[in-house]
């Protein structure tokens, strides 16, 4: 629509897909300006090679960097409700966070909230796994902005919707 191109022009500035993993800081905001301005690109975060590196003190370096980068215990993540292996299209969005988050952190982050639609403390970093190209794919802080207002204003409720369905069905064929 053409609210969403001139806002888009307007936000310009953050619509450059330059970096592949975006923290979201656990930071109060109102407008989408206000909130593309706080997201920080960090090319250097590093997703753990498996599960035991991501919970262990002397894990792989990179990711013990990005421990040390977000105060976080051990790396956990998720897909985000509506845009996981369930979901159709090719954008698989998934946030990773301090593992023990809700003992461990004590910051609330609005934003990582929207995105998880649960309780959210701390530091996260949010990641576009594209399908079929089989990684994560460069993504703009405009992006995440923009996921992040949709799931506060209850845009993707059939996405989460078709997800929850899909899962009932596999889980029916067990």
């Amino acid at each position: 629509s053409d609210t969403d191109e001139e806002e888009e022009r307007e936000l310009k500035d953050f619509t450059q897909k330059r970096c592949r993993y975006i923290h979201i800081p656990p930071k109060e905001f109102v407008r989408k300006e206000q909130l593309c301005a706080l997201l920080e690109e960090d090319e250097s975060f590093r997703v753990p090679s498996s599960a035991s590196a991501a919970c262990t003190a002397e894990g792989e370096e990179e990711v013990q960097d990005g421990l040390k980068t977000y105060g976080w215990s051990a790396v956990g993540s998720q897909f985000i409700p509506g845009y996981g292996a369930g979901a159709s299209g090719d954008d698989l969005w998934r946030i990773f966070f301090d593992d023990n988050f809700l003992a461990v952190q004590k910051a609330p982050n609005p934003g990582a909230r929207a995105l998880l639609g649960t309780t959210s403390l701390g530091s996260m970093v949010v990641a576009c796994f594209d399908r079929s190209a089989g990684q994560d794919r460069p993504i703009s802080c405009y992006e995440v902005a923009d996921l992040i207002f949709k799931r506060q204003q209850g845009s993707d409720g059939e996405k989460i919707a078709y997800e929850a369905e899909k899962g009932k069905e596999q889980m029916a064929m067990f």
